[in-house]
Formats: structure tokens, C-alpha cells, sequence
């Protein structure tokens, strides 16, 4: 059972990371890690967006300025002195299982594109197996696909936050 328990342990970083398409109308972007926690402790983890998402990646520069309201059509938003960004929208909220977001994230945001954001939990062994997918669409104008690289390196820097967010489980005793 330990054995099992520490090979968990070293697969608990993001494992898998691509751009799964990018074309001048699009992209996709695949994200998958595994956590030796339940589907509910990782989900804890996602809700609490601040805790995670990198600092550099926000308006403000300091993620702690996040919040996320957990429900259908609650919001992803930043908010500090001087300044607030709607970052997405729930389109689902499933507890442990699904978070949906519309969100046309970072530079993104003002272009005329539409982003679907789906986080998914499940259970994998002893632990929660965590994908992230990001599908970006709009006009083939734009060249939106030039995104798709440095969106996944942000995904796959954000993933490996959670991954590492998320805490340990207790230690049993035998």
C-alpha cells in the first residue's frame, strides 16, 4: 500500500501537456495531471482560484486578487485598488466532477473570440485525475491559433500550481 501510496506521490505533477490543434480560426489545449487525493479535496483546491493561478498571469500581479463564485453563471473575477477584470463566467459547476467556463483569457480578452474552459475531476486509484481543455474560437483573421503555444505554456505553469496546491492526504496509520 505504500509502494502504491509514493507511486501516487511522484505521479502528483502534471503528467501530459499539448497543443491538441491550432488553426488561424482556433485552438485546443489539453492539460492532465494526477493527485493522490479525493475528487473533493482536489475540487477545494480549484474553487480557491487565487491560491493557484500564477501571479503573472493576472492584471494586478498578484493572484490572491481572484475570486471565483461557484455557480451557474457566477463569475471568475480579479478586483484590486483601481481596477477589476471579468475573466469568465460558470457556464457548469458540478462539485468534484466539472467546472465550465466561458473566458477569453489574458490578451485574448479583446479579441472577438469565444473560450470554453472545462476543468474535469475524476476519481483515478487513490487519487483524482485532473484535466484541463481550453478551446479558443473566432474569426480565421485574427490568427488565433498564434496563441495556442504560449496559452499552453501558461496552462501547463497554472496545472502544475494546482497540482501543488492541492494538499497532501493525511497520513494513515497502520
Amino acid at each position: 500500500m505504500r509502494a502504491l501510496a509514493l507511486l501516487l506521490l511522484l505521479a502528483a505533477t502534471p503528467a501530459l501537456g499539448e497543443v491538441r490543434m491550432a488553426s488561424p480560426d482556433g485552438f485546443v489545449i489539453h492539460h492532465e495531471g494526477l493527485k493522490p487525493v479525493s475528487p473533493a479535496a482536489a475540487w477545494a483546491a480549484l474553487v480557491n482560484w487565487g491560491g493557484w493561478w500564477p501571479d503573472a498571469h493576472t492584471y494586478s500581479g498578484e493572484a490572491a486578487n481572484l475570486s471565483l463564485d461557484v455557480e451557474a453563471d457566477g463569475e471568475l473575477e480579479e478586483e484590486w485598488v483601481g481596477g477589476t477584470v471579468l475573466h469568465g463566467s460558470i457556464l457548469q459547476a458540478q462539485t468534484a466532477k466539472l467546472l465550465r467556463l466561458s473566458a477569453a483569457l489574458g490578451p485574448l480578452q479583446s479579441l472577438p473570440v469565444n473560450g470554453i474552459l472545462d476543468f474535469s475531476l475524476k476519481p483515478e486509484g487513490n487519487g483524482t485525475h485532473i484535466t484541463v481543455t481550453y478551446r479558443v474560437g473566432g474569426p480565421s483573421s485574427l490568427d488565433i491559433g498564434q496563441f495556442a503555444a504560449p496559452v499552453d505554456r501558461v496552462f501547463a505553469e497554472a496545472l502544475e500550481r494546482l497540482v501543488a496546491h492541492v494538499p497532501p492526504p493525511p497520513e494513515t496509520e497502520k
